[in-house]
Parts: structure tokens; sequence; C-alpha cells
């Protein structure tokens, strides 16, 4: 950190001319770690250093890299059995709903007609009560009309005879026989209207037991029907229950090959890993340097919403003094947002400082730096080697700043230089 300090020193001179130089060498000396190689180009130190070792590494890496690839084949065949096993398990559902609602509705008719069988036997227990009633009334009075029949002829007829003979004039005599007549005809009569009346009511009886006979072949139909709907619907219960218990054992599959796909990468990276320390390893062994092979650099942040500040004098946000030097330039930006390294290179230091808030510097080589500050959080550490383009920190608002942005610096030979001269921003 002293060493960062006097990097940002503002004293002139020969002195600050002396300290700047002196920290660029100490600085080239202190992290002699390799650069990871650039994704834009393929040309950095890193790239040429090899081993047997290193070749034995790579050739397992290619090898788990294939494994990895035919285990998401797998996995992949095995999404698409489950994802048409939970159609069918969906289709299945759907029908087995709409077997519960047709269920539920022979279910109330069973209710309904059994409710009208009810009522129609009570109706039937009535109407065989009348019957029963027009019988003994029919009976009585064919009883009676019998015993009167019976009396009038075992008198041997001198009753009848005698009524006849006492009459006083023909009009009498054949009022006599009318009346006689009229005594017969009124019993026969009403015998007849007894009979016919139990005759109705027989009549009505049978009616209501063909009815019930119709309702009890009804109900006994629905039975079989909810019967059968029944096993249907145990069967597809069943068929649920398989679906289910494959779909399980799918996602147990999907499960086994994440876990082996997890196992690959962990395996990958820790290969990824010793080839870079090996290679690390070899690299300050030989003791190069870091050299800015004049590549072009990224831009250095995934989106920005617009440059707040360019380089040179401004107006400071914060102080409000009048020509002050902007060292950078600032690209206000959302909170998080990613912030890439412009370019390969070495973590030359990262952490928090009350002016720059988090920042992260990277040293180039050939005495090219770059600064990225005020960020939010800080995805790299000091020593770390870093490829162009990979994410190093997030957008934020620490140290002295008014916004989220990003402060972006650009250092050669101990001087801050215009960082358009590097990544285009904005036209001159």
């Amino acid at each position: 950190m002293n060493r960062f300090k006097e990097i940002f020193s503002t004293h002139s001179g020969k002195r600050t001319v002396k300290l700047l130089a002196g920290f660029a060498v100490a600085m080239a000396l202190l992290y002699v770690v390799p650069v990871v190689v650039s994704y834009a180009k393929n040309n950095s130190y890193l790239d040429n250093i090899t081993s047997d070792s290193i070749k034995k590494k790579e050739e397992e890496i290619a090898k788990a890299k294939q494994e990895k690839a035919e285990i998401q084949n797998k996995k992949h065949d095995i999404e698409s059995i489950k994802n048409e096993l939970e159609q069918q398990k969906d289709d299945l559902a759907a029908y087995i709903t709409e077997l519960d609602a047709k269920m539920a509705e022979l279910q109330y008719n069973i209710e309904d007609i059994s409710d009208q069988i009810y009522l129609k036997e009570a109706d039937i227990a009535a109407t065989e009560i009348e019957l029963e009633s027009a019988r003994a009334d029919e009976e009585e009075r064919y009883q009676a009309m019998i015993v009167r029949m019976r009396l009038m002829y075992e008198r041997d007829d001198s009753s009848v005879l005698s009524s006849l003979l006492g009459a006083t004039s023909l009009r009498d005599l054949l009022n006599r026989m009318d009346y006689i007549e009229a005594i017969v005809s009124y019993d026969r009569q009403a015998w007849e209207e007894l009979k016919a009346a139990r005759q109705y009511v027989e009549l009505c009886e049978e009616e209501l037991e063909l009815e019930k006979e119709l309702l009890d072949e009804s109900l006994a139909a629905i039975e079989e029907e909810e019967a059968n709907m029944e096993l249907l619907l145990e069967e597809k219960a069943a068929q649920l229950e398989a679906y289910n218990q494959s779909i399980a054992e799918s996602q147990a599959e999907i499960d086994k090959y994440n876990s082996q796909i997890n196992s690959e990468d962990a395996e990958i990276a820790l290969l990824e890993q010793a080839i870079l320390t090996e290679k690390q390893q070899i690299y300050a062994q030989q003791n190069l340097q870091t050299l800015y092979d004049g590549g072009s650099f990224v831009f250095p942040i995934a989106s920005y919403r617009y440059i707040s500040s360019k380089y040179g004098y401004r107006t400071h946000p914060i102080t409000g003094q009048q020509n002050k030097f902007h060292s950078g330039v600032d690209l206000a930006a959302d909170y998080g947002t990613a912030i890439y390294a412009a370019y390969s290179g070495i973590v030359a230091s990262a952490g928090y400082n009350s002016s720059m808030g988090n920042y992260v510097m990277i040293n180039h080589g050939g005495g090219l730096y770059t600064i990225y500050m005020h960020a939010s959080s800080l995805c790299v550490s000091e020593g770390d080697a870093v490829a162009t383009g990979q994410t190093i920190a997030k957008v934020g608002s620490t140290g002295a700043s008014t916004g989220n942005h990003l402060h972006f610096t650009v250092r050669k030979d101990g001087n801050y230089v215009d960082p358009n001269d590097y990544v285009y921003f904005y036209a001159r």
C-alpha cells in the first residue's frame, strides 16, 4: 500500500520521477507471475510455457471435458424423457379430474333416483292401503247384495208376490214392480262402481310398480356405471403413481448427472489451476517480465448509461474546486454492473481506499497500469493473473463518489494518460 501511495504522490521534480521509476521496477520484481492469455489475442508468455506435466494435465482436461459433454447429453435425454412424462402426467391428471366430475354427477343422479324410488315406494304403500279399502268396500257391498237377493228368493217369493198382488191398480202394480227392480238395480250398480274403483286402484298400483321397476333399473345401471368408473379411477390413479415414480427416478438420474457434471467441473478447475500454478512457477523461475504487447483494450464495463466525466481538467463534483485535474473517465452505470479487465495482466493491488473506495490496479507490463475505482465489491485479489474481459469487480459508489459509476484510469511510466488512447470512449 505504501508503494501504491508513492505512485499517486503529487511531489514534483526529480524525486517524483525517481519514486515512480522505482515503483515500476519494484512492482515488476514483486509481482513476477504470469499473465493469463487474453481472450482476444493468444500471444502472452504463458501460452508459450509448456512441459510434459502440463501436457498431461491438458490431456486430462480434454478427456474430462469430453466425459462432461457425454454426461450432459445423457442428462439432456433424461430431461426430455422427464418432460414427456410430466406432460403425460398432466394429461392424465386432467382426465382424472374429468372422471371425478363425472363420478360426482353419477353420485348426484344416484341420490336423486334413490329419492324418487323412496317417494314411489311411499306412493305404492298408500295405494295398497287404498286398494285394500276398496276391496273391502266392494266385498262388503257384494255380500250385502247377495244376502238381500237370497232373502228375497228364499221367502218362496210370497212376500214379493204378496206385494205385487196387494196392488190396488195397474199403476200401483207397475210402481211396485219398478220399486223392486230399482232396489235390485241399485245394489247391482253400487257393486259395479265399487268393482270399477277397485280396478282403478289396481291399475294405479300396477303403474306405480312399473315406474318403480324403471327407477330400479335406472338405479342399477347408474350404480354399475359408478362401479366401473371407480375401477377406472383406481386404474388411472395407479398410472398417475407410476408416472410420479418414473418422474422421481428421472429426477434422481438428472441429479446424479448434475453431481457428475459438478465433479467434472471441479476436476477441470483443479487441473486448470494446477496448470496455471505450474506455468507461474516456470515463469517465475525464468525471471521473465510481463511486457504490454500493444494489443487492443476491451471496454472495461458491461454496460453504462452515460459518461459522467471525461479525462482532463474540470470542476470537482464534491469540493467544487475549479480546474481540478480528472485522472480518468467516469462511466455512470447501474449498481452491480460487471467491471472487466481491459487487458490481461497481474493484479498489482486490490483493496479499499478512502478516496478511491474499492479499487483494482492491474499491471500489464512495460510500465502500463489500469485502475478501476469506486466498486461495490471486488472479484480478484492482489497477485491474481487476470485475462482480457475477465470480471474483476462490480460497479458501486464507495469512497469519494457522488453516485454509482466506474472511474477508469490508465498510467504509463508513472503518469496518468488519456484512457481514450487505449479504449474509444468519445470523439475528441
